[in-house]
């Protein structure tokens, strides 16, 4: 992902160091991921870049899973958070590059976690058990590999009786 702050992908610098189109780095941060809605597409991960040219505002972005039923929803949200941002022209395009759960900020993991969702694992651990979000035990046991949606998978935690979505890692 391209961080907001300025490159050759983002443009020039401001001023105070605002990228020329940070003002639409920004509203893509209203954009909900509609399944879990205290996630945004931006530290989700899934906006690999905006590139502004005129008047015109192209963002390349990696949906989580590919035919995610919120696909169509997402690529609307996102034009209408541009041009609510000033952009006259919206082309957004899907990138052919899978996404990954380890594009995720450290910030959408602590909110998953807050909201009752298990974070996903590093790769590398993704064969263990998820920890509980209410009490942190590793004791838990897989209930359904899916959950209300293909991203997530069912848990029951043996130490507090809490069953649990996680956040599967791919």
């Amino acid at each position: 992902m391209v961080p907001p702050g300025g490159d050759a992908v983002r443009g020039p610098l401001g001023p105070g160091g605002q990228g020329v189109v940070g003002r639409y780095w920004e509203a893509l941060k209203g954009v909900k991921d509609p399944e879990i809605p205290v996630l945004d597409i931006v530290e989700m991960g899934m906006v690999l870049s905006v590139e502004e040219e005129g008047n015109r505002v192209r963002v390349v972005f990696r949906p989580t899973f590919s035919g995610c039923p919120a696909l169509a929803l997402i690529r609307e949200e996102i034009g209408r958070a541009l041009k609510a941002a000033g952009a006259e022209e919206v082309e957004v395009v899907e990138a052919r590059t899978p996404w990954s759960t380890e594009e995720m900020a450290e910030e959408a993991r602590a909110k998953l976690l807050a909201y009752g969702i298990a974070p996903p694992l590093p790769l590398p651990l993704a064969h263990q058990d998820p920890a509980c979000p209410r009490c942190g035990s590793r004791q838990v046991g897989l209930k359904n590999a899916f959950g209300a949606t293909l991203c997530k998978s069912l848990y029951q935690c043996n130490a507090c009786g809490e069953v649990f979505e996680a956040f599967k890692a791919v």
